[in-house]
């Protein structure tokens, strides 16, 4: 494999941890509003306050 295929997989893999990282928590709370019925207010979902 040369440098700049290297490169680029590597920088690939370092893009799809991230968004791994800090997308996989949001899709899981959009994935449970999407699927409740009633849906509750998303003030409520954000803020424990609400």
């Amino acid at each position: 494999m040369n440098d700049t295929v290297k490169d680029v997989v590597v920088k690939s893999l370092a893009v799809g941890k991230f968004l791994l990282h800090w997308g996989y928590l949001p899709l899981i709370i959009y994935i449970g509003y999407r699927s409740s019925n009633p849906r509750p207010p998303l003030a409520r979902i954000f803020s424990p306050m609400a």
